[in-house]
């Protein structure tokens, strides 16, 4: 067996994490791996690479199982000028997907393709599927994020690569055949994928971290290294990029409510999109006086603590996220016997329920009452903002009204032809439904005086230690291995179809205006 593996790069990220920490796992199961080829659009963590390799030591009968690393930088991600793949790349990628040719032995080669539904590379999205049925192989796509979950934009990207319509963008981003396995992160991902592909659709989550309790003597440290940066007050930490969909503003206003002497800790760094939003959060606690102590690990030295340690060292976690993926930092706060406050997010409490973990003390939203921002102003900002995301929008939604699930619905509007969402009826917004402008407007008021929706409170989560063993390779590989059961994505018929999902997740984007692309164009 011939085992290619394709993601875009080798930069750190969780796709990459889910690799390194993957791979061996299917090792363990996987017969006759003779050799691994990692396919990429560019090659640059030569220390990721051998750490790699060093892992798969103990795999093969007669010494290491042989890794080759093959770039193209049309594997790479894409744009709105890349319409195709070249036949120089396309000749590439047959020669590795053809079957070995080997004396008196058969041959089988699988590719276990990561993040395609991002949509970053549609050519290659396109070419794969025909390109391993025309050789024999099998395709494993493993489903991380999706392009129409909040990037809108992206859309220009298919309709430069020729698509014109909406359902024909979604039967690329999902192919089915008797070559193809698709593999999911996000149990809420299920329901449609198995309308597609029926049973060869699973979920598997991600591959678990060795989850273990830094020593007590790491704690101390970390706690002294974050006592330099708070200036000794209570941490609630982020354990997250600087990103707007990280809702970081709601952060600071849970800190400062709950517990007024303490300080706000971020862990990661901002990207280049949305550095401006980012500094101009920044700009108003510092000059606010509001307790902030921004990416702490983001430009650190070789004395910073690891992520474990921080949460271990930090009073609380915050996790105020109107996007999620797995939702792993619940787990290791678990572990960690840590407390957590965090907004009701469906697809983690959905992959958390499924390996046994149970969140308490999380909220659905955060009502503004009247008075804490200017209804008027908010409402330019968002005809403004959301001018700008019509363009990136199909028409099958140049019309569409913003009716949707019914929960915490903002204020009136349609796609287009009609206002934006507005904020002058009597419905009081989610604190998450605000640009940031607005956010910092209501942070700017007495902390005090905002109300909170009864329980809202940090709990430490409940993951019983009888239910942290990982089957994460038994999910991917095992014909035999369960379904999860009892968790709603899997029962709710109101949202299996992919068509319908998509609706869903778009109507939730447009409720909320830090999901919109920024000034340039992506988020």
């Amino acid at each position: 067996m011939r085992l290619l593996i394709f993601h875009y790069h080798d930069r750190p990220g969780g796709v990459r994490e889910v690799i390194s920490r993957g791979l061996p796992l299917l090792l363990e199961w996987l017969d006759g791996v003779r050799e691994i080829v990692f396919l990429t659009g560019e090659l640059t963590d030569a220390a990721w690479r051998a750490d790699l390799e060093q892992r798969l030591g103990k795999f093969g009968k007669s010494g290491k199982i042989p890794l080759h690393w093959v770039a193209d930088p049309e594997w790479a991600y894409g744009g709105e000028d890349f319409k195709t793949l070249s036949p120089a790349s396309t000749r590439r990628l047959w020669e590795f997907l053809k079957p070995p040719v080997r004396s008196g032995e058969g041959g089988r080669t699988v590719l276990w393709a990561h993040n395609l539904g991002i949509g970053r590379n549609i050519p290659l999205l396109r070419a794969l599927p025909e390109l391993c049925l025309a050789a024999g192989a099998e395709l494993w796509l493993h489903h991380h994020d999706w392009w129409w979950d909040g990037r809108w934009e992206r859309w220009r990207d298919w309709r430069a690569a020729g698509v014109t319509s909406l359902d024909e963008a979604l039967a690329a981003t999902v192919p089915v055949g008797p070559h193809i396995q698709h593999r999911c992160v996000n149990l809420a991902d299920l329901p449609f994928l198995q309308n597609a592909a029926g049973a060869a659709a699973r979920w598997v989550g991600n591959p678990l971290p060795a989850f273990q309790r830094p020593a007590a003597s790491e704690i101390r440290a970390a706690r002294r290294w974050l006592d330099v940066r708070t200036g000794g007050r209570p941490a609630w930490l982020a354990p997250v990029r600087a990103l707007r969909r990280k809702n970081l503003a709601e952060a600071l206003l849970l800190t400062r409510r709950l517990a007024p002497g303490a300080c706000l800790v971020t862990t990661g760094g901002s990207s280049a999109a949305e550095t401006p939003g980012w500094q101009q959060f920044q700009a108003a606690a510092a000059r606010r006086g509001w307790p902030l102590a921004p990416q702490v690990l983001a430009e650190s030295g070789p004395d910073a603590p690891t992520v474990p340690a921080l949460m271990a060292a930090a009073d609380t976690i915050v996790m105020t996220s109107l996007q999620e993926g797995f939702g792993l930092p619940w787990l290791e706060a678990a572990v960690l016997e840590n407390p957590v406050i965090s907004r009701r997010l469906p697809d983690a409490v959905e992959n958390l329920g499924a390996l046994g973990c149970r969140l308490s003390g999380t909220y659905d939203a955060l009502p503004v009452p009247d008075g804490l921002f200017n209804p008027a102003a908010e409402t330019a900002r968002l005809q403004l903002r959301w001018a700008r995301a019509l363009s990136f929008l199909p028409d099958e939604f140049q019309g569409e009204t913003g009716a949707g699930p019914p929960k915490h619905e903002s204020r009136g509007g349609t796609v287009r032809g009609a206002p934006a969402p507005s904020f002058s009826g009597s419905v009081p917004p989610d604190f998450g439904q605000l640009t940031l402008e607005g956010q910092l407007e209501v942070l700017a008021g007495n902390a005090a005086d905002f109300p909170l929706p009864p329980g809202v409170q940090a709990q430490v989560p409940y993951w019983p230690c009888g239910s942290r063993r990982d089957f994460w390779a038994e999910r991917f590989l095992s014909p035999d291995f369960p379904e999860p059961l009892s968790v709603s994505a899997i029962s709710s018929a109101s949202w299996k179809s992919q068509s319908a999902e998509v609706r869903h997740r778009f109507h939730y984007w447009r409720r909320h205006p830090l999901l919109w692309p920024g000034p340039g164009g992506r988020t």
